[in-house]
């Protein structure tokens, strides 16, 4: 998932301002009060993609099926599952025919598995998402207005260049930008000095960009940086990750699953709880089987209940999620139900030959057409292979591209290999999804990280 927190997310103010109402109290409902509430916004999404949306419009007449029979969240069953491969295939018959009354914009991804997608997010999934992060931070005390960092990577890589500007301050929106391509020994001490001018009270990254920073900071001797929480997302954030993170700032790692395609989302509180946000979207479990504790474990497909502009039922991706049943509590006292772990989403940190970690490797593939799937393999110091699964637009001038941008992204004195494969040779972890970068060098160069692991 993303937050990004840009002018035009504060362009609604009284949609924001009216869900933001609804979602502070609907947290403490009854369970039941907030499944009909998932009912009652699934039987308006259903509407508007029988009416308005080619592909479902097809989808149903060959059952026979109309919307009157998708009344109830078991109704669902009656649909097949929109995979990925189908929005691949049939982007334009999934966009509603009255889309731009919702103001729809395109956004793209590569999951956690490598493979990129496009689709479109409209005004009323990027209201939810603001306020769903609006909901999620102040958990942890935060109000909006307040100063945070940000540590990414999208903002200082565009137009094919990768930035050597370690941070940059937006004092509109109160937000310090981290460089997470930058993080290094060299120039960790710029990272600090930014830290300290704006005293930002809390950060938000990857597990693994904000574990490299926590750790350069304390072992550099800046032991005078705290945050009130750091938020956490886009991979698991292993045990050790979060121990080191939340000694050297002084603060709770709160983590959060989700996805850029807005469909549901999971959020921890205080408390340590990963909350389902049942506001968001449907949760099913895919050939859901029992644990030896009693939770559900099973792939995951969620339904959107607030995209109109391209609405995905039943959209089925490859994580696994281990969820406990409704009658289990948090101490926290909220209703919403409870996710035991996420499977699945592990990445190995990889250290670049200058020192700097390479946390982020999908960003060049954002920016080229023809790359059905993709797998970063990090085969021995200064050696990475990059094996891709071609697709339709796939040309020596998009290998050309790939490899500037990777070079500018991990540095001099690298080699870059392309190995062109089948998606079937591309390795796989544990729960037969594919992953996305693997390394096979155990030791990380100048010892300053763990032993670099292949996610299992």
């Amino acid at each position: 998932m993303s937050i990004d927190f840009r002018v035009h997310d504060f362009a609604y103010p009284v949609g924001i301002l009216r869900l933001r109402r609804f979602i502070e109290k609907s947290q403490w409902l009854p369970l039941e009060k907030l499944r009909a509430y998932q009912e009652e916004r699934l039987r308006a999404i259903v509407e508007q993609a029988y009416d308005h949306v080619p592909y479902y419009r097809r989808l149903f007449d060959e059952r026979r099926l109309k919307p009157r029979d998708i009344r109830k969240i078991e109704d669902l069953k009656k649909l097949p599952f929109l995979t990925r491969e189908n929005v691949r295939r049939n982007f334009r018959e999934l966009r509603a025919d009255n889309a731009n009354r919702f103001h729809p914009s395109l956004e793209k991804t590569t999951g956690t598995t490598g493979t990129p997608l496009r689709f479109l997010i409209d005004k009323s999934s990027s209201i939810l998402e603001f306020v769903y992060y609006w909901r999620y931070w102040s958990w942890a005390g935060y109000r909006l207005g307040d100063c945070f960092a940000d540590v990414r990577w999208d903002f200082f890589s565009r137009g094919g260049d990768v930035t050597e500007k370690a941070w940059h301050f937006q004092p509109h929106l109160r937000r310090l930008l981290l460089n997470a391509t930058r993080i290094s020994r060299q120039r960790i001490a710029e990272y600090a000095k930014a830290l300290r001018k704006y005293r930002p009270r809390f950060i938000r990254g990857r597990p693994t960009n904000l574990y490299c920073l926590a750790l350069l900071l304390r072992e550099d001797g800046f032991d005078d940086i705290s945050f009130e929480a750091a938020f956490t997302g886009g991979e698991m954030v292993m045990p050790e990750l979060r121990e080191t993170i939340e000694k050297t700032f002084g603060c709770k790692v709160l983590d959060s699953y989700g996805h850029m395609e807005k469909c549901m989302a999971v959020n921890q509180c205080s408390e340590g709880g990963y909350h389902i946000n049942l506001e968001y979207g449907i949760l099913e479990l895919v050939d859901a089987k029992p644990s030896e504790d009693g939770c559900a474990v099973g792939r995951v497909a969620c339904t959107s209940l607030h995209k109109m502009a391209m609405p995905f039922l039943r959209y089925a991706i490859e994580d696994v999620l281990e969820v406990y049943p409704d009658e289990k509590r948090c101490p926290c006292g909220r209703s919403l139900p409870l996710v035991k772990a996420v499977h699945g989403r592990v990445r190995p940190i990889i250290l670049a030959p200058d020192g700097r970690p390479i946390t982020t490797v999908a960003g060049p593939f954002h920016s080229v057409k023809g790359v059905r799937s993709f797998q970063f393999v990090y085969e021995e110091l200064g050696r990475f292979v990059v094996r891709i699964v071609k697709g339709n637009g796939y040309s020596l001038g998009t290998e050309q591209v790939l490899k500037l941008w990777l070079s500018k992204l991990i540095g001099d004195g690298v080699r870059v290999e392309m190995e062109y494969v089948s998606e079937k040779d591309l390795e796989r972890d544990s729960w037969g999804n594919i992953q996305m970068v693997i390394s096979r060098v155990e030791t990380s160069p100048g010892g300053l990280f763990p032993a670099s692991r292949t996610s299992e």
